[in-house]
């Protein structure tokens, strides 16, 4: 069950890092198009850590 969290919580943030790193290597021309992206984009993070803390909470509760 450690295993699975730890898991978990490295490859989500391992994502979000990668995602973001290279939010910042882009053209002007690029950026100023696909401005709305990025925001897309944190609200798909957002919502996963959310899906993810109540399914890890749900799983925790229900082991003990």
């Amino acid at each position: 069950m450690t295993v699975s969290v730890i898991a978990v919580v490295v490859i989500s943030l391992v994502a979000l890092v990668g995602t973001l790193s290279l939010t910042g290597k882009s053209d002007s021309d690029y950026s100023a198009a696909t401005r709305g992206n990025l925001l897309n984009l944190s609200y798909i993070y957002i919502g996963l850590a959310l899906v993810l803390t109540v399914g890890i909470i749900y799983f925790v509760i229900k082991s003990a």
